[in-house]
């Protein structure tokens, strides 16, 4: 076996670093890949379904049903080339195309013949992988529209899940960095080294401190023990700082004040340190400063954990915002939210509502499916961060300022500390408004499709029973069912062919009457473009057959030289309008009344619910006029 051609994406490494990044692969099974696989399986109606990330020399499966295995080799990848299609990638039978027809699973167990499969492409547009289904069986026409936009939304949503997954790591751990911060932080306050003190003899000008607040201004500890003057200690004052600190000094002394800042220190080496140093001016009888003591206080190991944890903040913003769902932020107990993205806002049609606590969640206006308002401790993040649960979800119907109502789902997940206890909420808001206009579509034509049938089923008994009863023998009854039930699978050729669940007219007369035509001229059709209802087309493609299968047997079309003009209108206005079809035979023998009534006759003149049908027979040939309320026409019942 020659070794396959693969794309050169698949050993992209910028591709490769991008699906290391996510930290997925040779990962334990999980709920939300194996439910999609699962779905895919059933849309597409096929045995086997995989979330497959090809890496540098295999393919994994997060997700698989109906395979054994959970990794291969590439030679027998055919998702490889998923990566470098445009779109969804259909082949039909995998023996005959060139690019898998040696492939392992091809010729070998498990003998795979059709695949179709959707790229997992990222917001950076790189392709990790692909969701595909497989059937042991070719299939030529491959996918429907249904199914492949099935499986396309599906691969989205796998993608979706991996976000949310990438996204809850970097929150978990940005938690664990400020939890490390803030230990630094205690042990520096705890430690001896990072307290200093001062006494300053203003009249003297001699400020006393110790040996750490000396090094702090990099003043040498002996001196500052013997008493140094301030311009010493001013001098350690970062050059940015001086000015404003100075004027705050300058402040206590002349209100015999407090003082208490925080700034920088520059040492001779460059080293930065950040200060608290709080201190009391205290004046003489007379109201002069005499003394000037305080402490200092090294608070650089807390300045760096504020950058950490601001840079950590911003880095989780800049997250939320590329992610394609809403997301808000909440802790617990209080429920108070703390941030929400872009998108959010841009689905509930408003900015965050930063409510204080989730006894404020009412603020969200929703309703449930049976129109009931939801209440505020319904909602995901007021029972995850209330302690109820871990995990909840909820569809609504979202109301937005402007008073438009859109379905939303709301998926959450509890924040957790190292010892398992919920400190705050995420939740994921997505717009499924289509979804569920999509399911909704789905319901109404299910149910147009079982009223269609019983009312198909109720004229075909119909007219077996007086095909049969009005049969000379069972070869004629045979003939004639097998025509009335042609007539009426032409009629419903043209419903179907339609863009609603009507016919037109013209279309319909001629597919009932090229049933009967054996020269393209014997029938002259005209009429404007009418659409009508679907139990009225079937009963006119049937009157027009069995109009056209009696002038075969006995008037116009009997003989060679005969013509049959068909042509229809609406005549009247608004509620008194009405449809008439006039069928006019010339050319043919002379024809005469019958002598007896068959079925076909019957139906003829009893015609469509609520009309009136008048049947001539002239020597020159049979007319027939049908009159019937266009509204009853139009009826879609």
């Amino acid at each position: 076996m020659s070794k396959p051609h693969l794309p050169p994406i698949v050993h992209d490494p910028v591709r490769l670093q991008a699906l290391a990044a996510i930290g997925i692969l040779d990962t334990p099974p999980e709920a939300e890949f194996d439910d999609i696989a699962q779905l895919a399986s059933l849309v597409c109606d096929t045995p086997v379904a995989l979330v497959s990330l090809v890496a540098d020399e295999r393919q994994w499966f997060k997700a698989r049903v109906g395979f054994p295995l959970c990794e291969t080799a590439l030679n027998a990848s055919v998702c490889a080339y998923t990566l470098a299609a445009p779109d969804l990638l259909a082949i039909p039978d995998l023996a005959a195309d060139p690019r898998t027809r040696d492939n392992p699973l091809v010729t070998g167990e498990p003998y795979i013949r059709f695949y179709a499969g959707a790229p997992l492409k990222g917001p950076d547009g790189q392709v990790l992988g692909s969701l595909c289904v497989i059937d042991h069986e070719p299939r030529p026409g491959g996918l429907t529209e249904r199914q492949a936009e099935g499986l396309r939304r599906l691969a989205r949503q796998v993608m979706t899940v991996l976000r949310e997954r990438q996204l809850n790591a970097q929150m978990r751990a940005t938690r664990d960095e400020l939890a490390t911060s803030q230990e630094r932080l205690a042990f520096a306050f705890a430690a001896s080294g990072s307290l200093g003190w001062w006494d300053w003899d203003i009249p003297a000008d001699r400020l006393y401190a110790g040996p750490q607040f000396a090094r702090m201004y990099g003043v040498d500890p002996a001196e500052a023990a013997e008493g140094a003057p301030l311009s010493a200690f001013v001098e350690g004052i970062h050059p940015d700082d001086r000015a404003w600190v100075g004027e705050r000094i300058q402040e206590a002394l002349d209100t015999g004040g407090e003082f208490s800042e925080e700034y920088r220190l520059l040492g001779a080496d460059g080293t930065l340190t950040w200060l608290h140093a709080r201190g009391r001016c205290f004046l003489d009888g007379d109201g002069r400063p005499l003394r000037y003591p305080g402490v200092a206080v090294d608070i650089t190991a807390r300045k760096q954990a504020d950058a950490a944890r601001a840079a950590g903040e911003a880095r989780l913003k800049s997250v939320m915002e590329t992610v394609p769902v809403g997301i808000l932020l909440a802790e617990a107990p209080s429920g108070r939210i703390l941030m929400g993205n872009q998108r959010l806002a841009e689905i509930l049609g408003h900015d965050t509502l930063y409510a204080p606590s989730s006894a404020a969640y009412g603020a969200f206006v929703a309703f449930h499916e049976g129109g009931r308002p939801v209440e505020g401790h319904e909602y995901p993040l007021a029972r995850i961060t209330g302690g109820e649960c871990k995990r909840a979800a909820l569809e609504v119907l979202y109301q937005k300022p402007s008073g438009e109502r859109r379905w939303i789902m709301i998926t959450g997940e509890a924040v957790e500390d190292e010892r398992g206890a919920t400190v705050g909420a995420v939740v994921a808001v997505s717009d499924i408004d289509d979804r569920k206009t999509a399911e909704a579509s789905q319901d109404l034509l299910n149910k147009e499709l079982s009223h269609r049938l019983k009312n198909t089923l109720a004229m075909v008994q119909s007219i077996a029973t007086q095909t049969l009863r009005n049969a000379s023998s069972l070869q004629a009854a045979q003939e004639s069912l097998a025509a009335r039930l042609v007539v009426l699978g032409k009629a419903h050729d043209v419903l179907l062919l339609g863009h609603s669940e009507t016919a037109n007219v013209l279309d319909l007369a001629r597919g009932t009457l090229a049933l009967h035509a054996d020269t393209a001229t014997r029938f002259h059709v005209s009429g404007p473009n009418l659409f009508i209802g679907p139990s009225a087309a079937l009963m006119l493609g049937l009157v027009l057959h069995e109009l056209a299968t009696n002038a075969t047997k006995y008037g116009a079309l009997s003989g060679s030289a005969g013509h049959v003009d068909v042509g229809w209108g609406v005549v009247g206005e608004g509620g008194d309008a009405e449809f008439r079809l006039e069928w006019r035979e010339r050319d043919g023998p002379p024809v005469a009344p019958p002598g007896r009534k068959g079925f076909g006759s019957r139906l003829i003149e009893r015609g469509m619910g609520g009309g009136r049908v008048a049947i001539d027979y002239p020597v020159e040939g049979v007319r027939c006029t049908l009159s019937v309320p266009l509204a009853n026409l139009q009826s879609r019942g």
